[in-house]
């Protein structure tokens, strides 16, 4: 959170050797000013952002399971192919991006706008109560809604200010390297717009 990554490795617009992409190993470059990995399985090849969204992780140190990648800082996990955060403590999705292999290079051509929705479950209980307002249980709140749930959604936490992001807190904040705006793990008005209480 709030930490840049310099941009290294190849020029992804550009183009790289379609053999120099090893199986399930991710590659780093960059794309329009925003850090890219590159990741091969099988014949697919998926390129997403290279930048964890739970705490700024390094993705291409990351560990590549199918089509996920899971950030090697605090294990949050991501899809390779729609972006989506699978796993706490990531709350926000990757950005994805279209390739294209013209002439054995890889060309990475276009940001994908939006990520996929999930339709609602079919039985859903009335209500569902999630004690503790830490990174595990906003990530829970997160999803059910993202899934589809629409019943009641109450967080418990001892803490009157959570969710807020208490690794951060903890280290860079009362360090002084951080500022109060990296804390929050959601904007203002997450709640209101998702009816959690």
């Amino acid at each position: 959170m709030g930490s840049q990554q310099t941009l290294t490795g190849p020029d992804l617009a550009r183009g790289v050797a379609l053999d120099s992409l090893e199986e399930g190993e991710p590659l780093l470059g960059h794309f329009q000013d925003e850090a890219v990995l590159l990741v091969r399985r099988g014949t697919a090849i998926f390129a997403a952002g290279a930048v964890c969204t739970h705490y700024s992780g390094p993705l291409a140190e990351g560990l590549v399971v199918g089509e996920t990648i899971r950030c090697p800082w605090h294990h949050a996990c991501f899809s390779l192919r729609t972006g989506e955060a699978l796993a706490a403590p990531a709350l926000n999705a990757l950005a994805t991006y279209r390739t294209e292999v013209r002439a054995d290079r890889v060309h990475v051509v276009e940001k994908i706008a939006g990520h996929p929705q999930h339709a609602a479950p079919v039985a859903q209980p009335g209500s569902i109560v999630i004690v503790g307002a830490g990174a595990a249980g906003s990530a829970a709140a997160e999803m059910l809604r993202r899934r589809g749930y629409t019943g009641e959604l109450t967080l418990i936490d001892a803490d009157r200010d959570a969710p807020y992001d208490r690794p951060n807190l903890s280290k860079d904040y009362l360090a002084g390297s951080a500022s109060a705006e990296w804390l929050p793990l959601w904007p203002s008005d997450f709640c209101t717009q998702h009816n959690i209480t």
